[in-house]
């Protein structure tokens, strides 16, 4: 499998394999139309049914085709990207100055913030920057400063 020649190439800021892209393209299209087309002969010999009504329930069909064509092209093809995670232990004011900010108005920020994005931030792990919660805040942890050193 890791011979197989693969061509890859990027479509809205995602990286795709230019063969899946069709497969599913043209499963879309095919379900899509399929199902819209079905609807329409079922629908359009509905006697009483306005044509309007009958064109309108026809696209909801094609819609439900669309989705299912998602769907199944989500099952079929995975996706390609490689997520690598590393932590260096980088100097946190050369961060902050890149981001515009000085080490004092994150220590501000972090002072008030809302517990939720505290949260997300323990999530992330990002100790480095949550040592810099003031003692004095309700956001404070002590342990926050160990776990900034590598500690668990």
């Amino acid at each position: 499998m890791e011979n197989k020649k693969v061509q890859l190439t990027e479509v809205w800021g995602d990286t795709v394999d230019l063969k899946e892209l069709m497969i599913a393209s043209i499963l879309g299209i095919a379900l899509t139309m399929a199902m819209y087309l079905i609807g329409r002969s079922i629908f359009l010999k509905i006697d009483g049914l306005d044509v309007g009504l009958a064109k309108g329930y026809s696209l909801l069909l094609g819609i439900v085709g669309c989705i299912a064509s998602g769907v199944i092209s989500a099952k079929l093809f995975k996706p390609k990207r490689i997520i690598e995670e590393k932590f260096e232990n980088e100097n946190i004011e050369d961060i902050l100055k890149a981001a515009g900010m000085t080490v004092e108005d994150e220590i501000n920020a972090l002072r008030n913030v809302d517990p939720e994005i505290i949260a997300e931030m323990e999530e992330f792990e990002l100790y480095s920057l949550l040592e810099l919660v003031p003692e004095d805040s309700p956001n404070y942890k002590p342990e926050y400063k160990e776990k900034a050193k590598g500690g668990k």
